[in-house]
């Protein structure tokens, strides 16, 4: 009998041709452009994620902020499920869901475990048949975003650390994990079989070092 496996799925370019983050965001903007005066600051915040003053989970919440903070539960659904039509239509890889696909069939469990938000992640995950999915979570006061995370970045280390969990919950389970980023090489390890997809020349880098496979989807 095969072994069956624990399959877990990077976002943002692993099975997407690109970030979904800024555009999500810069979408909103663009169908609200009043909010642009409250975008001000964020060149200042760049600048010092570049110079290493804050991390990725401070930029994540400056542009949340910014970008949404104060917008309702029903504005949020509504531009989600326009970005949503759009990111289906042309955002994602045929390459990668045909992998995606050919997993499902297998019988394979299927997790989604991305920094990305859960604004819009979860009801991709659910649109693309994840039994799992493990993102980003935002704050909300009532019905309005406060601008702020509500849990952990699943970023780096948190990453790893979510893997352990689901791999506790799946002990009889193979482990297999996509993922693009050089910040993923130690999910990757963690993993029985880590495969580095499109990774950038320092994820190749660090992934030929380590002895991981390496595939391109290239569309």
């Amino acid at each position: 009998m095969t072994q069956p496996c624990l399959v877990v799925f990077d976002l943002d370019r692993t099975l997407t041709h690109h970030d979904s983050y800024l555009p999500y965001l810069l979408g909103f903007l663009l169908a609200t452009p009043s909010r642009v005066v409250r975008l001000w600051s964020l060149p200042l915040t760049v600048l010092s994620y570049v110079l290493k003053r804050i991390d990725n989970t401070q930029l994540k919440q400056r542009f949340l902020a910014s970008f949404l903070e104060g917008t309702d539960r029903v504005a949020v659904q509504r531009w989600t499920d326009r970005f949503l039509e759009q990111f289906l239509a042309s955002g994602l890889r045929r390459e990668a869901l045909r992998v995606l696909d050919a997993h499902r069939q297998r019988g394979d469990v299927l997790v989604l475990l991305t920094a990305s938000l859960d604004l819009y992640v979860r009801d991709l995950g659910t649109r693309l048949g994840f039994e799992h999915v493990i993102c980003t979570l935002t704050a909300w006061q009532g019905d309005r975003l406060t601008g702020l995370l509500a849990g952990p970045n699943r970023y780096g280390a948190e990453k790893v650390r979510c893997l352990k969990e689901l791999k506790a919950s799946y002990p009889e389970h193979r482990v297999v994990v996509y993922a693009d980023h050089h910040s993923d090489i130690p999910l990757l390890l963690e993993a029985d079989q880590g495969i580095l997809v499109n990774g950038s020349s320092k994820a190749r880098r660090l992934a030929a070092q380590a002895g991981l496979e390496q595939v391109i989807w290239s569309t």
